[in-house]
């Protein structure tokens, strides 16, 4: 298997990831607490004996409007029957889930429950993130504001003035200010937030098809957004501290935790694996058009992004996935993005989620038409995958032809591994077609049409 690993640290890096594939220590599955559904293991994610590779979507953006998700059965039963996907990142919004100080909706609650049980229905496992962009504000040049109800506003900040396009927002006085006071926890609200992130845990904590909760989307510096490293060392460090503590009082899942969204682009950061045990970092990545390479000296491929965030997962020795990445359908160049995301993040056994599952129709960034075909933007992502693996695949690569031909190579150092074959599909390895999903075979290549 190529080593996807920066350059400037090849030597570093390629040291730490084979002692993680040779002395995997961190999945002693005796010692661990049967009843945990999902659990670190060194830099994986296990469920059982088995390490699991999630594969899924966002779901959705659209819900920033309608606050409850588009879906219903249907459209969450072909996310598994169809296209063999096993995982939703759920987007709630504080907003709705405390309109009114240390009032929780029960209304809201039970509706992203309903969607949780038939996620359970379908084996596809529900990732509890707690959503914000913009601090709540909303932009007018797009569906995009989202996160703390307006009582958690300092109303003592300079007044919100939506500048275009709406990202810009986050280095207007207004923004900075609002961040600022949440993480000095003025008025309290910094307490709120993670009372209510405790409440969600209690609330969510009896599902086992939950794999857990994200701490904080996209989590914004406010003003040390030019230098980072104090506020993610110290502030940003002591906020998922309590977090984790206020969760842990209900919940042993599995806890994700971000760092800025600049990051997402390519720009530098400092973060150190937060105290606490069963964690997951969960980054995003969005690498700068061409166009815009440069911009601030983020000169970044998606790649060079992916490695990055890598670097951070092998270094503390904690699991990784990618909580967002996507791009346009109407992109010329889209299927290729795409295809090289999931190919990097498949050949180093990290999971992801898509953004977002929403029809193209109602927002740029969707990924199925209006009558549930993916797009363009999407296709590459719908392929058969390791789900589930006892050992370690030294190997994992995808291989397309241009006779249509395709393949997915492996080899295999461990017992077996549990193949997701998606319905659409017909796999065959050794010119047969697979009847049995269990994969003892030791290497291999594995066709589908």
């Amino acid at each position: 298997m190529e080593l996807y690993v920066r350059t400037d640290k090849k030597v570093y890096c390629f040291f730490l990831l084979l002692f993680s594939f040779y002395f995997p220590e961190g999945c002693n599955f005796q010692e661990r607490n049967q009843k945990e559904n999902f659990y670190q293991c060194g830099r994986f994610i296990c469920k059982g004996d088995y390490k699991i590779l999630l594969r899924g979507v966002n779901l959705s953006h659209t819900a920033k409007r309608t606050i409850i998700p588009w879906v219903r059965e249907n459209e969450i039963k072909i996310l598994r029957e169809k296209w063999g996907l096993n995982f939703i990142r759920l987007t709630i919004f504080w907003s709705a889930v405390e309109p009114q100080r240390e009032r929780y909706n029960r209304d809201y609650i039970n509706s992203l429950k309903e969607i949780i049980e038939i996620a359970k229905k379908y084996e596809i496992y529900v990732l509890i993130d707690s959503h914000q962009d913009i601090f709540g504000f909303q932009a007018t040049d797009s569906d995009e504001g989202d996160g703390p109800p307006e009582w958690a506003r300092d109303q003592t900040c300079p007044e919100f003035q939506d500048i275009k396009p709406w990202m810009l927002n986050y280095i207007s006085p207004a923004l900075m200010c609002q961040f600022d006071s949440f993480w000095q926890d003025k008025n309290g609200v910094q307490t709120s937030y993670i009372k209510m992130l405790g409440f969600l845990a209690r609330e969510f904590e009896q599902y086992e098809n939950v794999v857990g909760f994200d701490i904080m989307n996209e989590p914004w510096p406010g003003s040390s957004f030019l230098n980072t490293e104090k506020w993610e060392n110290e502030i940003l460090r002591e906020f998922y501290k309590k977090a984790i503590d206020e969760i842990r009082k209900f919940s042993k899942k599995l806890i994700f935790y971000e760092t800025h969204p600049l990051s997402d682009f390519g720009w530098n950061f400092y973060i150190v694996k937060p105290e606490g045990e069963n964690l997951v970092y969960a980054p995003h990545i969005y690498p700068l058009p061409d166009e815009l390479r440069g911009v601030l000296g983020i000169n970044k491929g998606s790649e060079e992004v992916f490695l990055m965030h890598l670097e951070h997962s092998l270094k503390y020795d904690v699991p990784m996935i990618i909580g967002e990445y996507g791009s346009s359908w109407k992109d010329e160049k889209v299927y290729e993005k795409i295809m090289k995301h999931i190919n990097l993040f498949d050949s180093n056994f990290i999971g992801s989620a898509i953004w977002a599952y929403d029809k193209a129709s109602k927002y740029s960034l969707g990924i199925v038409d209006d009558f549930l075909n993916p797009l363009t933007n999407f296709l590459p992502v719908i392929r058969p995958y390791p789900e589930l693996v006892k050992g370690i695949l030294r190997k994992l690569e995808y291989h397309y032809y241009s006779d249509g031909k395709k393949e997915m190579e492996f080899i295999l150092d461990g017992d077996e591994f549990i193949l997701n074959c998606p319905k659409i599909f017909s796999c065959y390895i050794n010119g047969e077609k697979i009847k049995d999903i269990k994969i003892a075979q030791k290497e291999g290549k594995i066709r589908w049409e």
